[in-house]
């Protein structure tokens, strides 16, 4: 599948390889020769390249490289908090279509696996579980053992961490009906 990212032609091959046109001085060279595509982990876990695009140097990450290619009408370049791919599986280097979502920030950082929503509150001598929602902490409550802390918090994720395409009408109600309870 052929694709464009600014004046560069890519191509996605069946097996995940991706190829740019040769360029030489800006331009693309004359034999048709397609150049393989290399990409290396960097310090955040991404599959990225360094790409020359419209005349600058550009370092992509595979997932959106892969994405535009997939969805040709989306822009690659648009790093506002409401065009965020999502690793479903949270593997970093998983790229597959069925793995990759559009999500916004916020609902990329629901599908992290490193955060407890769960604290020792000194002061008080409890566990307090909370959630974090619009960059706001949601205080739930506090318990005497961690694991309903936890146990809490998980529940409160199941509310209010998901996707727009997975709540019902129902679950809309129930969440205006909760945040209006602050």
């Amino acid at each position: 599948m052929e694709f464009n990212i600014g004046n560069r032609r890519l191509k996605l091959y069946p097996d995940g390889v991706i190829k740019s046109r040769a360029i030489m001085r800006g331009k693309e060279t004359k034999n048709e020769k397609w150049d393989i595509i290399n990409f290396s982990e960097n310090g955040g876990g991404y599959l990225v390249c360094g790409l020359n695009v419209d005349g600058k140097q550009k370092t992509l990450r595979k997932h959106r490289i892969l994405h535009l290619a997939r969805n040709p009408g989306w822009d690659i370049f648009d790093s506002s908090p409401n065009n965020c791919i999502d690793h479903i599986n949270r593997s970093k280097t998983d790229n597959s279509v069925e793995n990759l979502r559009v999500v916004t920030q916020q609902q990329n950082n629901f599908n992290r696996s490193n955060v407890k929503g769960y604290s020792w509150n000194k002061s008080r001598n409890k566990w307090e579980a909370y959630i974090k929602l619009n960059r706001k902490k949601i205080h739930i409550s506090y318990f005497v053992k961690e694991e309903d802390a936890r146990a809490a918090y998980l529940a409160a994720k199941e509310i209010h961490h998901r996707f727009d395409n997975e709540l019902t009408t129902e679950d809309l109600e129930e969440i205006a009906e909760y945040n209006a309870s602050f």
